[in-house]
This record gives C-alpha cells, sequence and structure tokens, in this order.
C-alpha cells in the first residue's frame, strides 16, 4: 500500500465520488470539495411539482455489468428497474416510426425486418443489407461514425436511424462522433467482422434484457449511498465550496474557494471538461456547449395509451428539442409516485444558455403528436448542464499531482465512469 497523503477532489459527481472513497479505503486522507449545494453532479435531483426527479441521467447502459456490480457493492440491488413504455420512437420531418427491435446505435443487426423496412423504406434496407459481404476495411479509431457508417450501410439508415440516436445520446451530430468515442474498441470490431457484424456482437454479448436500467426512486440514488460510504470512510465532503484557483506549494497544491484555502499533497480533478482547463492549463480544452433539460408536468389524458412509447428521437430540424422521454411511460416508479398526471422531459443542446420554456410544449406536442395547450401544464423546470459528450481521453496526469477523472478525462456515462474506477490503480 502506498504510503498515506492528502488529497482533494474537485467535485462531487460520480467520478469523484469514486475517486474519494477509492483514495479513502487506500489510507489516505480525502476532501471532496464540490461547487453545487449538494453532490451528485449530473446525477442529482430536480423537484418537479412535488416530485424528486433524476436532474441529469435517468438510465445506465447495463454493458459490462459495472454499474450494477456498484448497485450491489452499495446494497441497492433491490432498487434495480428495467423502462417499460414500449421502443422509443423516431419523428422525422413528415413520418414517424418506432426504433427498430433489432439495433445497436441505431445500426440495424437485421436490416430487412419488418420494422427496418418501415423506418428506411425497401430501397434504403437493402442497402443497409449488403453491408456484410462489403470489403473489410481498417476503422481507425479516431475515425468519425457516420462518415464509416455511410460508407458501409448507405446514407438513409445513417439519416433516419444512426443520426438521431448519436444526437440524443452523445449530444453530437453523427458526422462529428469519434467511432471509439461511441464505445470503446468498436474500431477494432468494425475493422474485423464489419459494421453490422460488430453492431450484432455487441449486442449479443450486452446483459440479458434491458439495454438500460434505472433505480426506484431515480439514479440519483446511487450518488446519495455513493456521498454516504465515502463518509463512512473517513471523506469530508464540503459543497458550496467552488474552487477558484489551483496552485503547486511546495510538494503540494493549494486550492482556493470562497470559504478559505485548501491544502493537498495531490489533486483528483472530477469536474466538467471547461472548468478542469479553467483550473489546469495543461489540459485540453474542449467547446464549452450546454445540455438543457425541460421537465413538464402535465394534465393529459390523451398521453394515458402511450402514443409515443418511452420517448422520441428527433431527426435533427424537427424540433429544437433533440430528444423526449415520456418518463411516466418509461419508469413505474414515476407513475407511481405521480398518478393522473404525465412527466415528460425534452434535451436541448445548447451554444449558450436560454430560457427554452416558449419552445418546450409546442416541441412536446410535435414529438409526441398530440396537440397540448399551456392550460395542461402544471409545472416546468429547467436545468442546464456541461455537455458531456466523450471524447478522446488525453494525459490523465497532465501535470505531476494532478489526475483527471470522469468528464475531465474524456469519459461520459455511469457505465464509463465506473469502468474507469473499477480498472483505476489511483492511490495504490
Amino acid at each position: 500500500m502506498a504510503e498515506p497523503r492528502s488529497w482533494t477532489v474537485i467535485g462531487a459527481g460520480p467520478a469523484g465520488l469514486l475517486s474519494a472513497r477509492r483514495l479513502a479505503a487506500a489510507g489516505h486522507s480525502v476532501t471532496v470539495l464540490e461547487a453545487e449545494g449538494h453532490v451528485g453532479g449530473r446525477v442529482s435531483r430536480v423537484r418537479v411539482d412535488g416530485l424528486d426527479m433524476d436532474a441529469g441521467a435517468e438510465s445506465f447502459a447495463t454493458r459490462g455489468g459495472y454499474v450494477e456490480r456498484l448497485v450491489e457493492e452499495l446494497g441497492l440491488t433491490d432498487r434495480l428497474v428495467a423502462p417499460t413504455g414500449g421502443p422509443a420512437w423516431i419523428v422525422g420531418p413528415d413520418r414517424a416510426y418506432p426504433m427498430p427491435a433489432a439495433g445497436w446505435l441505431g445500426i440495424p443487426t437485421r436490416s430487412l425486418a419488418p420494422d427496418v423496412i418501415r423506418a428506411l423504406g425497401l430501397g434504403g434496407a437493402l442497402r443497409a443489407a449488403v453491408e456484410p459481404w462489403l470489403p473489410r476495411e481498417l476503422v481507425a479509431p479516431d475515425a468519425m461514425l457516420g462518415e464509416v457508417a455511410r460508407r458501409r450501410l448507405g446514407d438513409r439508415a445513417v439519416e433516419r436511424l444512426m443520426a438521431p440516436v448519436a444526437r440524443g445520446i452523445f449530444s453530437r451530430p453523427v458526422d462529428e462522433l469519434r467511432v471509439d468515442a461511441a464505445a470503446g474498441g468498436l474500431a477494432a470490431e468494425i475493422t474485423e467482422r464489419g459494421l453490422i457484424r460488430a453492431a450484432g456482437h455487441r449486442r449479443a454479448n450486452a446483459p440479458a434484457g434491458s439495454a438500460v436500467l434505472g433505480l426506484d426512486g431515480g439514479v440519483a440514488t446511487l450518488t446519495d449511498a455513493l456521498a454516504a460510504d465515502a463518509r463512512a470512510k473517513g471523506v469530508s465532503i464540503v459543497t458550496g465550496a467552488a474552487v477558484s484557483s489551483l496552485m503547486r506549494v511546495d510538494q503540494g497544491w493549494r486550492l482556493w474557494t470562497e470559504a478559505g484555502r485548501y491544502d493537498a499533497d495531490a489533486v483528483v480533478v472530477a469536474s466538467s471538461r471547461p472548468a478542469a482547463a479553467a483550473l489546469v492549463p495543461q489540459v485540453e480544452r474542449a467547446p464549452d456547449k450546454q445540455v438543457a433539460l425541460v421537465t413538464l408536468s402535465l394534465d393529459a389524458p390523451e398521453l394515458d395509451s402511450h402514443p409515443r412509447g418511452s420517448g422520441v428521437l428527433a431527426i435533427d430540424g424537427v424540433t429544437r428539442a433533440k430528444a423526449l422521454t415520456h418518463a411516466t411511460a418509461k419508469w413505474r416508479w414515476v407513475a407511481r409516485e405521480a398518478p393522473r398526471r404525465h412527466l415528460v422531459r425534452l434535451s436541448y443542446s445548447l451554444e449558450t444558455a436560454e430560457d427554452l420554456a416558449p419552445f418546450a410544449l409546442a416541441d412536446a406536442s410535435r414529438l409526441l403528436g398530440v396537440p397540448l395547450k399551456d392550460s395542461q401544464v402544471r409545472d416546468l423546470v429547467q436545468v442546464v448542464w456541461h455537455d458531456a459528450s466523450p471524447t478522446r481521453a488525453g494525459d490523465r496526469e497532465p501535470v505531476p499531482g494532478i489526475h483527471l477523472v470522469g468528464a475531465a478525462a474524456g469519459f461520459s456515462g455511469l457505465a464509463a465512469i465506473v469502468d474507469d474506477d473499477q480498472r483505476s490503480t489511483l492511490g495504490a
């Protein structure tokens, strides 16, 4: 075991809390500084019409079983829940269709299935179906997924299936999404198997059941448990303590907040990428785009039939919103806690923060295919986050004694963050 040291962790989201409890378990002294007045970061809560809803992530990918193992470790297994409400839909300029059942990241793994033909038309489905017989090609990890897919599947499959999925999940156009940022190791699999067989292999090797899971009461339950476990291991968590500067002092580091200074032998940066770059100039800057989530509580019995399943992905240009989640259709716990009303959440990508309330109801109506009126809105709440789309992870220790984790290191999503922590030797 390494000699005990003092560590300061910047950020009390999942990545920061995971690092803090790991360091404390290894015998180190750990303080976590969180700018907000609560823990959780993007995995925290927001109150909508009297109900605590997830303010950010409302589910997690089951790939690898990483998050499920953490859930079990924290004693939350009995709270695991699968989504309901039927498949997501895609809404285009002149048509709407369910997401094909057999697919992965929008890549149709059974290209001539009826739901794929419905989405792509017979011509588009036939074009995609020839992909397994195309010559193999060397795909670089930094290649753009859209470019590779257009060559192999054709434009229609990309525009009608893959592009709305990429925009909804990663907040990136599919033509600006690197292959291995979408899924680690995918480039090598496409090189070996081709695109459809690589997608089929990924789908077949996912855990049985849903590709995503949630927690009864919201995914923020996980960060609450992480914070409690970290405190039980001796971690000090200070909220409302935004770090304004970070400087080298002798063999350690000094951090300044409005409440005063903190000294440490080493620092973990678990903030957003733009915040990390502001504190550590050696961190490569990323565009500071933002993601807004607008949650509506509606008196809308016309939504009782769940007309668009669990939610909707929008083709670019249809609405300002890129996606909508029908929370009361998707999660039984939300329907249980919010009887006789409907909770829907719209996702937006923004260059700068703005009030989206004037657009939200019209966007929800367009995506759900049901006219909704202002008088049906019981509550509307907007939250804004720095975009945490996956990027190529750079130097994990840009300066000796400064360690990057989570979004600061280019990771996105609970599965990727928990997997990275489970592989970590930080503090050992």
